[in-house]
């Protein structure tokens, strides 16, 4: 039969199929009927017309059909306001205790600052550092205690402080990984040092002028810290408080909440490096307008943050949170053929990590040792020790330089590192799918993703300067697209339209799966490179002589190792996801999986009408 005939033969029950579906108020019968009579034209055209618009048309009435059936229908709140408006006030009403704890903890530490001020006047001086305490005294001798804020252009101290304000955050936050004690060490310090900091201008009389430029910006910049502490505390408490869930598993849900909770933080932090870098260097301005801006914030906080949550709780929830569901272990076989949000699909990506995580473990340590080695002798003394820094200053600018190193052979180094370990994963990924052992290595796979992981490495080498961003965007895309050579075996132009098409159908979903992993990517450095980096040369420090000159070598070298298993640790996270995103994308725009499900409820009801 040709389409047009079978076009002209239905198109009358089609629009009714759509005009039962466009009721208030549905007939129980009539919509069972057109269902099955839909699926059957459904399975018809998928038969005959697998790749007209006929096909996508009926599919997507079943679709609809089947989610009213089951009561699953596409929701349709918008996410976006959803989450604003009920998700995260209900996570902050749930993690109330925490923050209540970090608000306590922070007040104390300001109270300590202020004391210890006020017993030692050269506390300043050790908490904030000679230069700075130097250059505020000169600032005030000139009459403008402020000028600090004035001391650069307005959108390169945005980015700064942007930036700063961020790594603060999320350093307070991921650090309550370590049983909620890192965290809370970090918010004496910063409350400490706001104490002291404050003090340090009430000592000189200048409480009003200071008072009114400090919170300008800082009213919403220290309620972030106190947030993000309580998130951290929130983090933490699934490790110190596991309830009936084995500490791993609580470890997961917790985590998932104070990412929720951090995100929603993000632009507050945001809009204060705003008011900081283009309000706040205006002194001059009139009093009371600073201070209505400061009473604005404040409001802002204490609406948003603690009435509005109180008062939906009082009066109910359009949606109770609840947490995902965990499996009892890691052997159950995840589902790849469903849609996936971008929650889940972060959950199942740690699932799967974690179920191949030992072969992924030996690559990455094998691959680090051979590459720190190799980075060290290939250049120079003086390259070598650049990537002897603290971690702030390794996470901003220099990160990409650790990736390229501004040489082609060390961006050559690097990519054959991220290869082979992007070759591990994908080939447990690709057996995991289609259960067949993945036990010989394949030299043309290898060669495929070496191309294909070139690509960003180039991108970063070429654009310095994007950084972390352009990198996991770009390796992204590049996972997904290896995938579609890998598992369907596709030619490279029908892999490039599938990923495209993939991306460009969900592209908001896409876009926000790279920033949740870039976040991701960001605990990975913060949790594991800091710490075991500074307790590895504290504890070389203070048992070997400082006239060694082999110290030097061995800290270099194990720095170097250090960084580069912590990077390549975070980079099988994004390729599990990626492939998860690719399978997710498929089903929503074939819908294989949703078409069998539909053909087995319509032979089930067949059944049950027989």
């Amino acid at each position: 039969m040709k389409e047009t005939r079978f076009i002209g033969q239905n198109k009358e029950k089609w629009k009714e199929a759509e005009q039962v579906l466009a009721q208030t108020e549905k007939d129980p019968e009539k919509l069972s009927s057109l269902f099955v009579q839909v699926v059957d034209d459904l399975s018809f055209s998928r038969t005959y017309y697998p790749y007209r618009s006929v096909r996508v048309y009926l599919n997507k009435i079943a679709r609809l059909y089947f989610g009213i059936i089951y009561e699953n229908q596409k929701e349709k709140t918008n996410r976006f306001a959803y989450f604003w408006k009920e998700e995260l006030p209900q996570i902050i009403i749930f993690s109330r205790k925490e923050l209540l704890v970090s608000l306590v903890v922070f007040l104390l530490a300001f109270s300590i600052g202020i004391f210890s001020s006020v017993q030692d006047p050269e506390f300043a001086r050790q908490i904030l550092g000679d230069q700075y305490v130097n250059m505020t005294i000169a600032n005030i001798k000139n009459g403008d205690p402020m000028a600090v804020y004035k001391s650069s252009g307005e959108v390169e101290m945005f980015l700064q402080i942007t930036f700063n304000n961020l790594m603060v955050a999320f350093r307070t936050y991921v650090f309550g990984v370590f049983m909620s004690i890192g965290t809370i060490l970090i918010l004496l310090y910063n409350g400490i040092m706001v104490g002291c900091f404050q003090y340090f201008f009430i000592e000189r009389n200048l409480f009003a002028e200071s008072a009114l430029t400090i919170w300008l910006h800082g009213t919403l910049e220290i309620s972030s810290i106190v947030l993000a502490g309580g998130a951290g505390l929130v983090l933490g408490s699934g490790l110190v408080f596991p309830g009936t869930y084995s500490r791993l598993q609580a470890f997961h849900l917790s985590a998932i909440r104070s990412l929720k909770l951090m995100l929603g933080i993000t632009p507050v932090f945001v809009m204060a490096a705003i008011i900081e870098s283009f309000l706040t260097r205006y002194t001059q301005a009139p009093d009371i307008v600073r201070f209505m801006l400061i009473l604005l914030s404040a409001s802002f906080i204490v609406g948003y943050f603690i009435v509005y949550p109180w008062w939906k709780n009082k009066r109910g929830w359009a949606k109770p949170l609840q947490d995902k569901k965990l499996d009892a272990d890691n052997d159950a076989p995840l589902v790849y053929t469903t849609v996936k949000h971008n929650g889940d699909v972060i959950k199942d990506a740690f699932v799967l990590y974690s179920k191949y995580f030992t072969p992924i473990a030996r690559m990455v340590v094998v691959v680090s040792v051979l590459v720190a080695t190799a980075k060290f002798f290939a250049v120079s003394e003086q390259a070598a020790m650049r990537y002897y820094m603290e971690w702030w200053q390794y996470l901003g600018s220099n990160l990409f330089s650790f990736l390229t190193t501004n040489t082609w052979e060390l961006v050559l180094i690097n990519t054959i590192a991220i290869t082979l370990v992007s070759y591990t994963t994908l080939r447990a990924v690709k057996s995991d799918f289609t259960n067949i052992p993945a036990s010989r290595f394949l030299f043309k796979e290898f060669l495929l993703i070496l191309f294909t992981i070139a690509i960003p490495i180039s991108l970063l080498f070429l654009l310095e300067g994007l950084g972390v961003f352009l990198f996991i965007v770009g390796y992204l895309f590049c996972m997904m697209l290896l995938y579609a050579f890998f598992v369907y075996n596709a030619q490279p132009v029908k892999a490039l339209d599938e990923t495209f098409s993939i991306i460009r159908n969900n592209f908001g979903q896409w876009f926000g799966l790279a920033i949740v992993l870039i976040l991701l990517c960001l605990s990975f450095f913060l949790i594991l490179l800091s710490p075991v980096t500074y307790l590895f040369t504290e504890f070389l420090s203070f048992n070997v002589g400082e006239t060694d000159k082999w110290i030097d070598t061995v800290i270099s070298l194990t720095e170097l190792f250090i960084k580069t298993a912590v990077f390549l640790f975070a980079i099988p996270l994004v390729l599990i996801a990626a492939t998860l995103f690719f399978h997710s994308g498929l089903e929503v725009s074939r819908a294989e999986n949703l078409a069998e499900k539909i053909s087995q409820f319509k032979n089930r009801y067949l059944k049950n009408e027989l």
